[in-house]
């Protein structure tokens, strides 16, 4: 495999610049020796001295699956095949197990033939596990083979870069969807999309914690079971629950976007931004620890909370 293969994408939509000092120190803080780190969706003037692949249009970037596709097929061109597709916003809280990332999961990727393997662990409390396992030399990843399993989400992930692109197209065929983000994930992980069998066949999900630098420890392994059964049971009543109100704050109270995936790339399940202001989930977890709250205090330097 070459050792150039590999890059780190970063789409930025365009009202979420301002984080891209922040998003490239805290990598270069806490992945040092990371892949060269390629910015999309900016102009030449907005990236600076950062590396970057300029937007061809900056007219259409509002438009999140051109603006991807934009920067992947100029990262393609550049001779890159594997990325991890990092948005801005999902920038890592805690040092990450390089070995892992730039080395076990490119040969992961190559050995099982996949396209796909998500660094948002399954093994955390959102996601329950019902999909087949891998042995232990394959770091106990599920392989995303169920319907309503989340493959080709857009949580940080390592991707084949070609299959990224064709995703991308996908996302596009609806000119009324704007190629939205969500969009882009509900027309990818369809069962019908018109994607590669062999593709889909190909998604992987981590175990977070067995990957991480911290391992987990027989009791911490045992709590993280028992919350991940009992926040599915109680989150399985959602789709039923009416009015819609109730059901919004059963979630509110069981703290549904307040996850912590403390794997080899150590991030909050929602990333640091929702609806173009500062997530509040994520605020609330930064405040709990010192660097946390550098971190929030860098934020909010950056792009001042909503009055």
């Amino acid at each position: 495999m070459k050792s150039d293969a590999l890059a780190i994408l970063m789409p930025v939509w365009h009202g979420y610049r301002a984080l891209v000092p922040l998003s490239l120190s805290l990598l270069d803080k806490y992945w040092p020796g990371h892949p060269p780190v390629i910015l999309g969706g900016l102009t030449a003037e907005e990236a600076g001295s950062a590396n970057h692949v300029p937007v061809s249009d900056p007219a259409r970037r509002g438009n999140w699956s051109w603006m991807v596709r934009d920067a992947a097929s100029q990262v393609a061109a550049q001779g890159f095949t594997q990325v991890y597709l990092i948005a801005e916003e999902h920038v890592p809280l805690g040092p990450c197990n390089t070995d892992v990332l730039q080395q076990t999961l490119p040969q992961w990727l190559h050995d099982l033939d996949a396209v796909y393997i998500s660094l948002m662990g399954w093994d955390n409390r959102r996601y329950p596990s019902k999909s087949l396992l891998l042995p232990a030399d394959h770091g106990r990843m599920m392989h995303l083979t169920r319907a309503g399993d989340p493959r080709f989400h857009l949580h940080p992930a390592l991707w084949r870069l070609d299959v990224l692109l064709r995703c991308c197209e996908l996302a596009l065929l609806d000119p009324a969807k704007n190629g939205s983000a969500w969009h882009f994930e509900k027309v990818n992980d369809k069962a019908t999309a018109d994607l590669d069998p062999a593709w889909k066949s190909g998604c992987y999900q981590i175990a977070a914690r067995e990957l991480s630098l911290k391992s987990p420890t027989p009791l911490g392994a045992a709590s993280a079971r028992v919350e991940r059964f009992v926040f599915n049971k109680l989150m399985a009543l959602y789709p039923f629950i009416r009015p819609q109100s109730l059901a919004n704050s059963l979630s509110h109270l069981a703290r549904f976007d307040d996850v912590f995936c403390d794997g080899p790339y150590p991030m909050f399940y929602s990333g640091l931004m929702v609806k173009g202001g500062e997530n509040p989930y994520a605020a609330s977890f930064l405040e709990r620890t010192a660097d946390g709250r550098d971190i929030l205090r860098r934020l909010r330097e950056l792009i001042p909370p909503k009055a």
